[in-house]
């Protein structure tokens, strides 16, 4: 293998595609350690014909296995994670979008198409049973078309899955991966990327960014479910997360989580950023562009002043009066070992209270507007590493 010291210019990568194919990086095509990663994704978009480039991007795994974004700003040497050689990066969505089916680029909804596929067949979207038969159908659809293969059914299910995937007969691919898409649209945990965190008395969270808002989840139960319109302020230092949300009459509410780990509170910081930066600009560009490589704020606090909609607007004129009443709680150290990192989870669906750790202003008068979505569940199954 190559070494990077000195003047050492050899280069060897590869891109593992949602296809399964892989594209090879080398030093003939003009790559070395010191290219920018928007080299390598313009490289990517290019040869997969991609337009609508703002929902992708690569990711690579640390000496730990645990995974990172590559930020197009920085060149590969600046990503001290960063593994190799050989270099191995990984094409993904990065940001989900709520109804995927309705994309119009038909490349960018295949590669949703593709990385749906993946996330069920590898556990990380959890499917409740009573629609498992037509997804599975929907997936032999969109792989063989009309090509039936007729093998004997190894149990019930497997017998419904046929029963369906006969009567999609006539059904185009491309019609059944849009159909695929809106069925897993509607799961509970389509786009959603969860970190581990601790709050009172050490009390386990997961929480993270999805397509609509930030979620946290305490026992597998949905807690909290706070939409980016109403966060106006993400930050961290140290193992200490903080998310600042506004409530209907204003008034402003700090939540604080601790991590085992800064490297954990930073990727939980920085992908909800992202993810908040993300949705609403959309929101108020809804028309298709074509991202610029940015980079997110790096500042640990990021105040996010990005205009409101109108109707936000509105239902937030007393905004200016608002008073915030937050406390830092100390710091609990624990001995448990690292939890990991990133997880998607199907949660069950009995609704609580909002979690303790959560310092909420005037909580017992506005709980219903400090936390206008608490209370929405999800189907039953187990915590499953990202």
């Amino acid at each position: 293998m190559a070494c990077f010291r000195g003047n050492c210019d050899e280069f060897y990568g590869e891109v593992l595609l949602l296809d399964e194919r892989k594209m090879t990086l080398t030093a003939e095509q003009g790559f070395k350690k010191s290219s920018k990663a928007a080299a390598i994704l313009n490289q990517v978009f290019s040869h997969l014909d991609i337009p609508d480039v703002k929902f992708f991007g690569l990711r690579f795994c640390d000496g730990e296995q645990q995974t990172h974004w590559l930020d197009p700003l920085k060149t590969l040497s600046q990503h001290r994670d960063l593994v190799g050689p050989p270099f191995i990066f990984y094409f993904g969505v990065k940001f989900y979008v709520k109804h995927a089916s309705k994309l119009k680029e038909e490349t960018t909804r295949y590669q949703f198409y593709l990385q749906v596929r993946q996330d069920v067949r590898q556990g990380r979207l959890p499917c409740p049973p009573a629609s498992r038969p037509r997804l599975s159908a929907l997936m032999l659809q969109a792989e063989r078309g009309d090509r039936q293969e007729a093998r004997p059914p190894d149990s019930e299910e497997d017998q419904e899955v046929q029963r369906i995937y006969k009567s999609l007969r006539g059904v185009s691919r491309p019609q059944a991966q849009r159909l695929l898409l809106s069925l897993c649209s509607s799961l509970r945990m389509f786009g959603v990327s969860l970190f581990a965190a601790y709050g009172e008395n050490q009390t386990e969270y997961f929480l993270g960014p999805t397509p609509v808002g930030v979620v946290i989840y305490r026992d597998k139960e949905l807690v909290g479910k706070y939409y980016w319109q109403r966060i106006n302020k993400i930050h961290f230092k140290n193992e200490t997360f903080e998310l600042r949300t506004v409530g209907r009459n204003g008034a402003e509410t700090s939540f604080f989580f601790h991590t085992l780990h800064r490297s954990v509170c930073k990727r939980l910081w920085r992908s909800c950023v992202e993810h908040h930066v993300f949705f609403r600009m959309s929101e108020l560009n809804p028309s298709p562009w074509k991202l610029k490589h940015n980079s997110f704020a790096r500042s640990p606090s990021l105040s996010l002043s990005l205009p409101r909609l109108t109707m936000v607007l509105l239902r937030n004129k007393t905004i200016h009066n608002k008073t915030t009443t937050t406390e830092q709680r100390p710091k609990q150290h624990s001995s448990a070992s690292t939890p990991p990192p990133n997880r998607r989870a199907n949660i069950p669906s009995k609704a609580m209270a909002a979690p303790p750790a959560v310092h909420r202003c005037a909580r017992e008068r506005r709980a219903s507007d400090n936390n206008p979505t608490h209370g929405r569940g999800v189907d039953k199954n187990i915590l499953r590493v990202m």
